[in-house]
C-alpha cells in the first residue's frame, strides 16, 4: 500500500492548477529546441533551431524557406499572439495533422496597405492554393513593412478565424476556414522565398465562439461534379482528347465532388500527390434547346466540352491579379440540347508553371500547388 500525504497532495494540486492556469490565461512558449523543431521546406531535412537577437527582441530566425514545429501540444480554440517581421511573406500553419495537411495563415510583408497583404488558405496534401483563395473572402489589407516588426492576433473558434494586425480592434480578416479535415492540431511557422523573425509568442485557449461575417455569394455556382484518377502530359489534338475521356469513363474510379461555398473546386484536396491534370465532369439539364452563358475561371490549362464536342481551349495568362482565379473572368456561350448535357471540363494545375519559375520542392517533393476552377450558368441567376 501507498501512502501520500497531505502536503504532497496540495503540491500536486498547485503543479496542477499552475499548468492549467498558465494554458487558461497565457502560454509564454519558449524559444528552446525542446519546444521547437525546424525542418527545411525544400527537402524535408531537420535543421537546427535559430535564435537571435533583431532589432531589440530575441526571436527565432528561419531562412528563406524553413518551418519551426512547436512540439508536445494540439490546438483546437486559442488566441495566439505573437511579434514578426519579415521580407517576403512569413506565415503561421495551425490545426495541423502533419506537414501536408493543414490551415494556413501568411502576411505579404512587400504588400502593406494593399488588399493582398494577409491572405489565409487550407492546405490539403501538400498545394498551397493561393490563386484559388483571394479576394473578397481569403485576402485583405493590412499596414506593415518589410524587415520592420508588426504585432499579430489571431483567434479560432470552430470554424472561424479572425485576425488582427498591429493594435487594431476590428479585424483586418475574418473567415470562415476550410480545411475540414484539421480540427484540431499543431501549430507552425513558416517561412516563403527570404527569411524571417518570430518573437514574443503566446498561446491561450479560446472557450468562447465569436461570429464572424459568413462568405456569402448571390451567385448559384454548378457545385456538384465527378472527377476521374489524374492523368499525365499534355493533349495537343481532339483525337487525343477524345482517346483520354473515353479510356478516362470507361477504366478510371471516379469521384463525386462538390465546390465550397464560394463556388472553387480546388482538385489538389482529392489526390495525395497532387500533379498535372485530370476531368472534371458534369451533367446540365434543361427543358428546352437553348443557349447559356457559362461564367468561369481556372488554372493554369482548361479544356471544355459540351456533349462530346470540345468548346474551348486555352491557357491562364493573365498577370495583372498574377493568374488568381475570379468569379466570371470568361465567358462563354453554350449550346444546350433538351434533356440532359455532358460538360466536361480537362483542367490541368500549375506543375509547368513551377518547373518555369522555378519554384522549390515542398518537403522533397514536386507537386501541383494551385489546381482548381470555378464555374456557373449566368441565366440560372
Amino acid at each position: 500500500m501507498i501512502y501520500v500525504n497531505s502536503a504532497q497532495v496540495k503540491t500536486c494540486i498547485t503543479i496542477a492548477l499552475l499548468i492549467f492556469g498558465e494554458f487558461l490565461y497565457a502560454q509564454n512558449i519558449p524559444l528552446t529546441p525542446e519546444q521547437w523543431k525546424v525542418v527545411d521546406n525544400e527537402n524535408n531535412q531537420e535543421l537546427d533551431l535559430q535564435v537571435t537577437e533583431y532589432k531589440g527582441m530575441s526571436a527565432i530566425h528561419l531562412g528563406r524557406h524553413e518551418i519551426a514545429k512547436l512540439t508536445g501540444m494540439t490546438y483546437e480554440n486559442f488566441v495566439l499572439e505573437m511579434d514578426v517581421s519579415g521580407k517576403a511573406m512569413p506565415g503561421i500553419g495551425f490545426r495541423a495533422n502533419n506537414l501536408w495537411d493543414y490551415e494556413f495563415l501568411y502576411f505579404r510583408v512587400f504588400s502593406g496597405g494593399k488588399n493582398d497583404a494577409v491572405q489565409y488558405i487550407p492546405v490539403f496534401n501538400g498545394s498551397h492554393p493561393w490563386q484559388l483563395y483571394n479576394e473578397p473572402f481569403h485576402e485583405t489589407t493590412a499596414v506593415f513593412k518589410p524587415q520592420e516588426w508588426f504585432h499579430i492576433k489571431v483567434e479560432v473558434f470552430g470554424e472561424n478565424m479572425r485576425v488582427f494586425v498591429g493594435e487594431k480592434e476590428r479585424p483586418n480578416m475574418q473567415v470562415e476556414l476550410l480545411q475540414k479535415e484539421c480540427d484540431k492540431g499543431s501549430i507552425f511557422l513558416k517561412t516563403s522565398f527570404a527569411e524571417a523573425y518570430f518573437s514574443n509568442i503566446k498561446i491561450q485557449a479560446l472557450e468562447k465562439l465569436f461570429s464572424i461575417k459568413e462568405p456569402k455569394t448571390q451567385y448559384k455556382y454548378i457545385t456538384k461534379w465527378e472527377i476521374s484518377e489524374q492523368l499525365q502530359g499534355s493533349i495537343h489534338s481532339q483525337r487525343q482528347y477524345f482517346n483520354w475521356i473515353k479510356s478516362a469513363e470507361k477504366n478510371h474510379k471516379w469521384q463525386n465532388i462538390e465546390a465550397d461555398k464560394t463556388g472553387m473546386i480546388n482538385m489538389a484536396q482529392y489526390y495525395d500527390h497532387p500533379k498535372e491534370s485530370a476531368f472534371a465532369k458534369t451533367t446540365i439539364n434543361s427543358d428546352v434547346a437553348k443557349t447559356v452563358t457559362l461564367a468561369y475561371d481556372y488554372t493554369q490549362v482548361l479544356l471544355i466540352s459540351l456533349n462530346d464536342k470540345i468548346v474551348f481551349y486555352g491557357r491562364e495568362l493573365d498577370i495583372e491579379n498574377f493568374m488568381r482565379v475570379t468569379d466570371r473572368e470568361q465567358t462563354l456561350e453554350l449550346s444546350l440540347n433538351e434533356g440532359e448535357n455532358k460538360l466536361v471540363f480537362w483542367i490541368r494545375s500549375d506543375d509547368e508553371w513551377q518547373n518555369q519559375v522555378g519554384n522549390p520542392p515542398y518537403l522533397g517533393r514536386k507537386q501541383a500547388m494551385n489546381w482548381g476552377f470555378t464555374a456557373r450558368l449566368l441565366e440560372e441567376e
